[in-house]
């Protein structure tokens, strides 16, 4: 660890970390090509502290020889629960290196939701920072009946603990010399779904695919060799797009713990920041806080997530005219699905682009069998950035990939051009007297307001329409617009069917770990809203 600035010495990493024996190209490659080619350019800037290619190479290379002190040992699984930390690269490329799988916790979690991750991968180590080192400590007695045997602590040990410290663990231990042998197809990274339908899965990835999707989406994106780019999005969720794929293009990368519009513009402007990924409900709180002056170093913004409303991104582009605004759509389980070019985004207002190299999508029906031009359905893909299934969770991974195709669970149709419109995920459409009304396109509507900040749109049961549409709204500072103004606004926006029963606008809406309105909550905390109240 050095101050910003200071250069340490410069050990080079052996070209055995490029590849092992069969010629496979492994994750952790991806950092050893960086530092042997780079080995003095920042790496990672962290509340003003930064460290080089070379040192995070020689930090990951000894986090691997220390898990392996500990006996950690091929396929056997090191959890991190910690928010955005410089640590979380060399525990990403540093656990691969012993043939280990590395599994990120939504920081967001409390114990019962991380025990749910945790039951399942049985890590032999948990690494924890901030808040989930004092969960954690709680719990230490119970710890080995998932499976954890040894704790390592990024900050201080809590007393009474047998934790270890992260930095003494690293500083006493020797350099792991040589990678574990592996090949494309063994495992290195589990993450953990949203739970946006249920209990969360942990969906594991291999170094095939994950060398596969960092560089699919660097030549997608548009990356350039060196890039300055900003995190701000929990790396628990975007390190397949925005972590692996930057560290190959050797970026540097300035972490924030969380994200704050004003803290995400300041770091811009201090670091000379040139890309950043985004999801368009951060989009939409840079845009209300933009300065007077877009720092002139910022040239490229990709985001996913969730639909584009065509407000949103018209405004960004005439506050931020210099900047590429580039989008793709992608999963957990399959992340390079579509790619909508910065050329695009005003042409194909709606769509989410077309699909990426290598990527293969078709549009269903309920038999799975190809619909006709232009008709909706779900979406199924392959690709070469395809999970290997959910961990020792056959079942679950049987009805979510058949025949090698993924069934994605959202519903769309591609365009005459061969754009894909995506609507929304099929099991949150909304059946109301016998029709079905997708949430995207009433959310779409009412974002069109002035006044309105962030909208869900769900179906509540209904007697006579069997659901009915119910919009949830939250509204721009200063505005203070009526439930019945919106109800009003919908009529020349949309058919009767459409329109919502009911315009409630709250406080603010619950999210899911990378900032999109989770609607499976909002319709949890309205059910139990009324029946408290019955």
């Amino acid at each position: 660890m050095t101050e910003r600035g200071d250069l340490p010495p410069t050990p080079r990493p052996g070209r055995e970390g490029m590849a092992e024996a069969g010629g496979v190209l492994r994750i952790d490659a991806v950092l050893a090509r960086a530092a042997l080619s780079v080995p003095a350019r920042e790496a990672l800037v962290y509340c003003g502290k930064s460290w080089t290619y070379a040192e995070v190479y020689d930090r990951a290379c000894r986090l691997a020889g220390a898990l392996a002190s500990l006996g950690v040992g091929k396929g056997e699984r090191v959890a991190f629960w910690a928010e955005n930390r410089p640590e979380f690269a060399e525990v990403l490329f540093g656990v691969p290196m012993l043939g280990a799988i590395a599994s990120p916790l939504n920081h967001w979690w409390t114990w019962d939701e991380a025990t749910v991750a945790l039951e399942q991968i049985r890590p032999k180590v948990l690494m924890v920072g901030g808040k989930a080192g004092s969960a954690v400590a709680e719990q230490r007695n119970g710890l080995g009946a998932i499976g954890i045997e040894h704790v390592v602590c990024l900050e201080s040990v809590p007393e009474g603990t047998a934790f270890r410290r992260y930095e003494d663990l690293l500083q006493s231990a020797a350099r792991l010399s040589r990678p574990v042998p592996a090949t494309a197809r063994d495992p290195a990274l589990i993450l953990f779904t949203s739970g946006s339908t249920g209990r969360p899965k942990g969906a594991v990835h291999t170094h095939g695919s994950l060398v596969a999707g960092a560089a699919l989406m660097a030549l997608e994106l548009g990356l350039h060799d060196g890039e300055r780019t900003l995190h701000f999005l929990p790396l628990f969720t975007s390190c397949l797009e925005n972590l692996i794929p930057l560290t190959l293009m050797r970026a540097t990368h300035i972490v924030l713990p969380q994200f704050d519009a004003a803290a995400v513009w300041a770091a811009i402007e201090a670091h000379e920041v040139t890309h950043f990924d985004a999801v368009p409900t951060t989009l939409r709180r840079l845009l209300e806080g933009a300065p007077a002056a877009i720092p002139k170093s910022l040239r490229l913004v990709s985001y996913a997530s969730e639909a584009m409303p065509a407000a949103l991104i018209t405004g960004l582009l005439q506050r931020m005219p210099e900047v590429e605004f580039v989008q793709f759509y992608g999963m957990t389980e399959q992340l390079c699905l579509t790619i909508q070019s910065a050329s695009d985004q005003l042409r194909k207002l709606g769509t989410v682009g077309r699909p990426m190299l290598g990527a293969e999508l078709r549009i269903v029906g309920p038999d799975g069998k190809e619909v006709g031009a232009g008709e909706s359905g779900e979406i199924i893909a392959r690709g070469p950035t395809l999970f290997a299934g959910y961990w020792q969770d056959e079942t679950a991974t049987a009805q979510i990939v058949q025949s090698g195709w993924l069934r994605t669970g959202d519903r769309g149709h591609f365009d005459p051009e061969g754009f894909l419109v995506l609507e929304g995920r099929l099991k949150e459409m909304i059946k109301t007297g016998g029709l079905t009304v997708i949430p995207a396109e009433v959310e779409s509507a009412l974002a069109k307001h002035p006044d309105v900040r962030d909208v869900a749109v769900i179906g509540i049961p209904d007697d006579k329409w069997g659901e009915a549409v119910h919009a949830f709204v939250t509204l721009r500072p200063g505005a203070s617009v009526l439930d019945a103004d919106l109800q009003l606004f919908c009529k020349t926006h949309l058919s009767g069917y459409k329109r919502p029963k009911g315009v409630h606008v709250v406080a603010e809406l619950p999210t899911t770990g990378i900032g999109k309105v989770a609607r499976r909550v909002v319709l949890q905390n309205y059910l139990a809203a009324k029946a408290a109240k019955s």
